[in-house]
């Protein structure tokens, strides 16, 4: 109790000082904690392997590339946090209004109002990089409304969508496929009933736009430059772990199919879509994979590097439950990159596994996190599991930590403030509920936060 009190305490002298970060080992959590979080090498994630990322800077000028053919001559792949962060990017290509060709686990056409419509082309026309993120109290977008957007911009003049599907050619419906369009709010009714199917490629209008979903071995051909953008979340259907799927081969073979349909692209592009949630944070290296490759795209007809060797053999033992040969690899990788910020994580999630590792796991995960602010998400799922466990400290301690990593991110701060009044400590909450209420909370976006959080300080306060 005594130690649940200081904790408690704690808390409250963090957030009053403003939260500046401190030094607090990842240790305060019991290994038992640490073993129980989300398995990243489930079956209906991508999970993989390298090093510390480089997303795109905010305010950075966009300029626009000749056209080059995709993996036929080295290009550059800009790399974001959400396919929303891209628009700044399409924007700068208006003029030109290339084609898209699209990987994504969706095609992102939720559909926008024209108030964000308005507010978003404020935003692209003063070139405010800022206004695309997802962890902020004012984003100008959402990730999933990133196409329909653009479209509505009059960005692009055809779409090419891949779909991430696994099955034959021959197994598509085009009836099924208007189903699921309209289920999911990609096309209205009118557009999914003039949807046709042809060699693997169902076509149509989205917005006025030609519309093309294409299935993995359909060949296709795009005239003119092309926009090419890759989620990570176009992994996540097709990677059934290492036996069944394995990963690096399953790269190379989507990769090689793009190669030879010969697409000149004027701008390339890859998110994460992990800081929404999309995308396990155990395939977080996968965007250093791809950028490598298309930087240098002859590597696809290479053996692969030794490096991606042994990290495929570290996917792969764990699934026969050879944890600790997995964790060696990991070591002797981490020993030679210490900088990378995803072996890190990767010792982790293997040490986990094991009893006799289980207690160092939050130790790698600390220094991962170190080195890339954005696996500190991974304690938003270790902070409920503690609490499941009655470890209320360890809770509060985990959630702590994820918000002086990401002090800027206010869905955390927000998880952190629940969990304290969860807990019967609304007192403690209300510094940093009453920061989150001078945020400026986006009107078409989150116009019913404001009115939220005053309710939860209202909670708080009685308490």
């Amino acid at each position: 109790m005594n130690r649940y009190i200081t904790m408690l305490c704690v808390v409250l002298l963090l957030l009053s000082a403003g939260c500046e970060r401190s030094e607090a080992p990842a240790e305060t959590v019991t290994a038992e904690t640490a073993q129980s979080t989300t398995d990243t090498l489930s079956t209906t994630e991508p999970v993989v392997i390298l090093s510390p990322i480089e997303t795109e800077a905010e305010g950075e000028a966009t300029t626009v590339s000749p056209a080059t053919v995709l993996l036929q001559v080295p290009v550059e792949l800009k790399r974001f946090e959400v396919p929303s962060q891209t628009l700044m990017q399409w924007y700068a290509l208006h003029a030109a209004r290339p084609a898209l060709l699209l990987y994504a686990n969706n095609p992102l056409l939720q559909s926008t109002t024209p108030a964000i419509q308005k507010n978003l082309m404020a935003q692209l026309t003063d070139h405010n990089q800022a206004a695309l993120r997802f962890d902020n109290a004012d984003p100008a977008i959402l990730p999933n409304m990133t196409l329909y957007a653009a479209l509505e911009a009059g960005l692009f003049s055809e779409v090419y969508w891949m779909m991430p599907v696994s099955e034959e050619m021959s197994a598509l419906s085009v009836e099924t496929f208007r189903t699921q369009m309209i289920q999911i709010g990609a096309l209205n009714e009118e557009e999914a009933r003039a949807l046709t199917l042809h060699d693997g490629v169902f076509s149509g209008t989205v917005r006025g736009i030609p519309f093309h979903a294409l299935h993995p071995q359909a060949d296709f051909s795009i005239k003119g430059p092309t926009a090419f953008h890759f989620d990570l979340s176009y992994l996540s259907p097709l990677y059934k772990g290492e036996i069944k799927t394995p990963l690096y081969p399953l790269i190379y073979q989507r990769l090689k199919h793009l190669r030879a349909q010969r697409v000149e692209t004027v701008a390339a592009s890859f998110s994460y879509s992990q800081v929404s949630g999309e995308v396990a944070l155990g395939s977080r290296f996968v965007g250093d994979v791809f950028a490598q490759i298309f930087k240098h795209p002859k590597m696809l007809d290479d053996k692969l590097p030794v490096a991606w060797k042994q990290r495929a053999n570290a996917l792969y033992l764990p699934e026969l439950f050879n944890v600790e040969q997995a964790r060696n690899i990991l070591l002797q990788q981490a020993e030679t990159n210490p900088d990378d910020a995803s072996l890190h994580y990767a010792l982790y999630q293997v040490s986990r596994e094991s009893s006799s590792t289980r207690q160092a796991s939050l130790g790698h995960l600390a220094e991962a996190i170190q080195r890339d602010p954005v696996y500190a998400l991974e304690y938003l799922a270790l902070a409920p599991m503690a609490r499941e466990k009655g470890h209320p400290d360890e809770a509060l301690r985990v959630l702590q930590l994820a918000h002086e990593a990401n002090p800027d991110n206010p869905f955390i701060a927000l998880e952190l403030a629940q969990t304290i009044i969860a807990l019967g400590h609304g007192n403690i909450a209300v510094p940093v509920l009453q920061k989150l209420l001078n945020l400026n909370w986006s009107a078409t976006i989150y116009p019913d936060m404001p009115k939220y959080l005053e309710q939860l300080l209202t909670e708080a306060g009685k308490e």
